[in-house]
């Protein structure tokens, strides 16, 4: 078995050299290294959240490759829990014997990758934060249910979440050297056309330059979906049927949008109702899912009734769902992060978005031309509750429509998503 200091030594090599490999620091900065330098200065934890291969772990070393040339390399310290700990202490006194650095008294800067495969990381966390005021903590989770739970209950008032999505659109052109177009979107608008269905499939950073779609396509099975059912979830949960998991998968990505109806589910699966609460409530926790519910107003229950059930990423579905549209309404589900949609007897809008209080209807139209006709939900829906402002994403131009003292605003799919 591989001795602790020796592990702790490999994730640290500036403590020899005061460098750090550009594979691990990637030159390029996403829009969130920025928000995560602004809370450098708080002693708040740093918590990065977000599902796996999104560019969590870039963004640690990205900040420790900052801190460098300001302190002592040894005073930055990593570690990552796919590595197998028992205990938070521990480790800090595994640190102070390699770099006799005292931790309780020298200002420090401590990144944990991962921090919730170590069981009761929460409180072990708090005990040290509490105690330690020296200490500033940037960690990072690919679990959502578990990590948001315990940092209320444990850490309440200690803590920023940030939460690390697959690229923008806009990332995307920057990286791929598109900043012409990006700068010039009035003379490019067909190009950004094409690279918005170029970039839909290529949102994780590390796909963004393969060619091969199928390559892509078994890249988010099998080192996205398959590692987080077949290694993340059993160790964090006891009695996990992967079959099951795998079963609910191919239904809910292979129809994203998926009404979720309890019932008949657990009849058609021959599983108890039970069972079937904790397998999907195993895949939110691990941002497998989104499961989004029917708007009523004044009455934003918890009830279980015609809920439906997104891909938590769009991304996730290629590979399961053949249908377009369904994809590139799970797209701007996504990128709106929107909690509700909306339907009554035959009429239905796409999302509700719900922002300070203001209500937002958003309807998803893969489409070029828009007629009249598709406009009479919103107007229903506007009407009836009294909304002035509401947003059709399409394939089409840049429009505006005015009904009495409603607006609907028309954009473009790739428009939309640089906007947002």
């Amino acid at each position: 078995m591989t001795n602790i200091n020796d592990i702790i030594t490999l994730l640290n090599p500036w403590w020899i050299d005061r460098n750090i490999e550009e594979e691990l620091a990637k030159p390029y900065k996403r829009e969130f290294f920025e928000k995560i330098k602004k809370l450098q200065k708080y002693r708040q934890i740093v918590i990065l959240t977000g599902l796996r291969r999104v560019g969590k772990s870039t963004l640690l070393y990205q900040t420790i490759e900052k801190l460098l040339p300001e302190i002592d390399s040894k005073k930055i310290f990593y570690f990552s829990f796919d590595k197998e700990v028992t205990d938070l202490l521990g480790l800090f006194e595994n640190y102070k014997e390699l770099t006799g650095i005292d931790y309780k008294k020298e200002k420090i800067f401590v990144f944990f990758d991962e921090i919730t495969k170590l069981n009761k990381w929460a409180s072990e966390l708090k005990l040290i934060y509490d105690s330690s005021p020296n200490i500033k903590f940037f960690v990072s989770s690919s679990s959502s249910i578990n990590l948001e739970e315990q940092a209320i209950v444990n850490l309440a008032g200690r803590y920023f979440l940030i939460n690390i999505t697959p690229l923008s659109f806009k990332e995307f052109l920057e990286l791929t050297k598109k900043q012409k177009i990006l700068d010039n979107q009035k003379l490019y608008e067909k190009e950004l056309k094409k690279q918005f269905f170029y970039y839909m499939i290529r949102s994780f950073p590390e796909t963004i330059a393969w060619d091969n779609e199928l390559i892509i396509k078994d890249y988010l099975k099998t080192t996205i979906i398959d590692k987080i059912i077949k290694s993340d979830l059993p160790e964090k949960f006891k009695n996990i049927n992967t079959e099951l998991l795998y079963s609910l998968l191919e239904i809910f990505y292979k129809e994203p949008g998926y009404y979720l109806d309890y019932d008949n589910l657990s009849k058609n699966l021959r599983i108890s109702k039970n069972t079937l609460y904790k397998h999907i409530f195993y895949l939110k926790f691990c941002y497998l899912i989104r499961i989004i519910k029917n708007f009523r107003p004044n009455t934003l229950s918890s009830s279980r009734k015609l809920q439906r059930v997104y891909p938590y990423w769009w991304n996730l579905a290629y590979g399961y769902c053949e249908n377009n549209d369904k994809i590139i309404e799970n797209l701007i589900l996504s990128s709106t992060n929107s909690n509700y949609y909306w339907r009554d007897k035959e009429k239905e809008i796409d999302f509700i978005k719900i922002e300070k209080k203001e209500i937002f209807p958003i309807e998803v139209k893969n489409k070029e031309k828009i007629e009249d006709r598709d406009l009479n939900t919103l107007k229903f829906f506007m009407n009836k509750y009294n909304i002035k402002k509401s947003i059709l994403i399409y394939k089409g131009d840049e429009l505006g429509k005015k009904f009495q003292n409603m607006k609907i605003e028309l954009i473009p799919f790739w428009k939309f998503l640089l906007k947002n």
